[in-house]
């Protein structure tokens, strides 16, 4: 493999995890944006500036995490090939596909799957100036209520 076609290769899966990129960012901010309604309009919760302050952070940290987790596994097979060892071709492609569809996407699935369940709560309260007849949501031991996708520590995020 010459020299242009590594860079080429680095260059297209670049341009796959920035597709990826936008889909994660697309569902990170849906998931947002339904939220700041939910909580402060439904819920009626202050605004918490602090808690937009930690999103973005987040959002920051998962964009250059995931971008450097991608581009470190499409530049390895290329490496290894450079030292002598040689993987084909085939499984450079599963590599790189792997790591843009198994992290990215499936972190955007999960990030899709809690703003579409903040969504349906919004539209299911009807409008805000009837909140006051919105039954109280259903609250876990854990004293956080329960919208959208669990994980990790049984916290839903965004709440």
């Amino acid at each position: 493999m010459n020299c242009t076609c590594k860079l080429l290769t680095l260059l297209e899966n670049l341009t796959n995890i920035g597709w990826a990129m936008l889909i994660f960012l697309c569902a990170y901010l849906a998931n947002v944006a339904f939220s700041l309604w939910y909580n402060i309009k439904i819920r009626k919760e202050d605004f918490d500036r602090e808690k937009l302050i930690a999103s973005g952070l987040k959002i920051l940290v998962f964009v250059v995490g995931l971008t450097l987790l991608c581009t470190a596994i499409t530049a390895l097979p290329i490496f290894a090939n450079e030292v002598g060892w040689t993987i084909p071709d085939e499984y450079t492609d599963i590599f790189a596909d792997l790591v843009i569809i198994g992290a990215v996407l499936l972190v955007s699935c999960k990030y899709i799957k809690e703003a579409f369940t903040k969504f349906v709560a919004i539209l299911n309260t009807g409008s805000v100036e009837n909140v006051e007849n919105v039954p109280e949501p259903e609250v876990t031991n854990a004293g956080k209520v329960q919208i959208g996708f669990m994980a990790g520590n049984g916290g839903n995020e965004n709440e």
